[in-house]
């Protein structure tokens, strides 16, 4: 008999592959008081699931010295994690839903997501979060889904679907996740689906750490992914408004390619300073096991701080099993004239990196 069968109205709990950090979803709400009318039965159902990834890096100019730098980190795609999701089936069309998930460093086994100081949403976690990465409760109805607790903002959760690899971990080959912010807290978010279009909106609550709100729209249909958005943000002291404008796409041009190209625009209610990001990518399975990718990315600052960075990687992933696999990539950073230097690169000038590492899904 399967388990299933047997659990009917049990706990099922099963280890499986993460596919994404934007795909969690799901489980089932505290019990009802007892003073609570009986209900019918119901499917329960909580996933574990993780990654643990180690990457080892070579980085020349690095630091205010702009030595040579040779590291062991975590991944430089999907970071490592540990995580719960689950779904309850309410029946008519709804659901219970929620997902924890916590960041961890396996290099050095601490957590992730450690937030000096609070502003634009984030509250501040000098020593990390334990479940960092998210927090949220939600219903799903045949009106939409709403979700409540710390999320992904549309711009981190849209973005992604116009990059070789969504917003990776990597600083050095990163360059939207820079400007928007990936996760508030505090934060209430509503997605409605119909048919190959979304559309979804956030507000995000300040308690001391800034409040902020943000709509967006993607469509899928045919070989085309494109989606847009529109996030503003309020420093922790409402002195200051960050505003991000995105947009972008994905054509598939066979089961194998797919290419992208994306823009960010970022501004402010007070400073002058702007920043408008482009992005062109490519992302080509070339056997069942090996997947290459490449990214050029331009950041270019005006107004304040005037100046250019330029970003260009090439990568391979190649899965070794259905949870295992090795990776490696080169990558090449310049920043010219007075853009502002980065936690990779102290000192202004030309970098180049080789990173590879292995990861085990479960």
């Amino acid at each position: 008999m399967k388990p299933c069968n047997v659990l009917r109205h049990g706990l099922v709990v099963s280890a499986v592959a993460l596919t994404s950090a934007a795909s969690a979803q799901s489980a089932a709400p505290p019990a009802a008081p007892a003073t609570a009318p009986a209900q019918g039965p119901s499917t329960t159902n909580v996933t574990i699931y993780g990654v643990v990834d180690v990457s080892v890096r070579h980085a020349t100019h690095y630091g205010p010295s702009a030595s040579t730098y040779n590291s062991v980190g975590d991944a430089i795609w999907a970071p490592s994690r540990l995580g719960f999701r689950g779904t309850e089936d309410l029946g008519d069309g709804y659901k219970g839903i929620f997902l924890i998930e916590q960041g961890f460093d396996p290099s050095s086994g601490t957590l992730t997501m450690a937030t000096t100081s609070p502003n634009y949403g984030v509250g501040a976690t000098q020593g990390g979060r334990a479940w960092g990465r998210e927090s949220w409760v939600g219903l799903v109805t045949p009106m939409g889904t709403v979700t409540m607790g710390r999320q992904y903002t549309l711009a981190h959760q849209l973005s992604g679907r116009f990059q070789p690899s969504p917003n990776p971990n990597l600083d050095a080959i990163s360059g939207f996740s820079v400007h928007h912010v990936a996760r508030q807290d505090n934060m209430v978010k509503y997605q409605y689906t119909a048919g190959p279009a979304a559309f979804l909106a956030t507000v995000t609550a300040s308690e001391g750490n800034g409040k902020a709100w943000a709509v967006g729209t993607s469509y899928t249909g045919g070989p085309f992914d494109v989606a847009a958005y529109w996030q503003q943000m309020d420093s922790f002291n409402g002195a200051e408004t960050r505003k991000i404008l995105g947009l972008g796409g994905t054509y598939k041009f066979t089961e194998s390619l797919k290419g992208m190209v994306g823009y960010m625009k970022r501004t402010h209610r007070v400073s002058a300073q702007e920043n408008d990001v482009y992005s062109v990518g490519v992302n080509y399975r070339a056997t069942d096991s090996l997947t290459l990718l490449a990214n050029f990315l331009l950041d270019s600052q005006s107004k304040v701080g005037i100046g250019k960075r330029r970003m260009a990687y090439v990568a391979a992933d190649y899965a070794l099993s259905k949870r295992t696999g090795i990776y490696a990539e080169v990558d090449r950073n310049q920043l010219t004239d007075r853009y502002p230097t980065t936690t990779f690169m102290a000192v202004r000038g030309t970098q180049y990196g080789v990173t590879t590492g292995i990861r085990h899904r479960f």
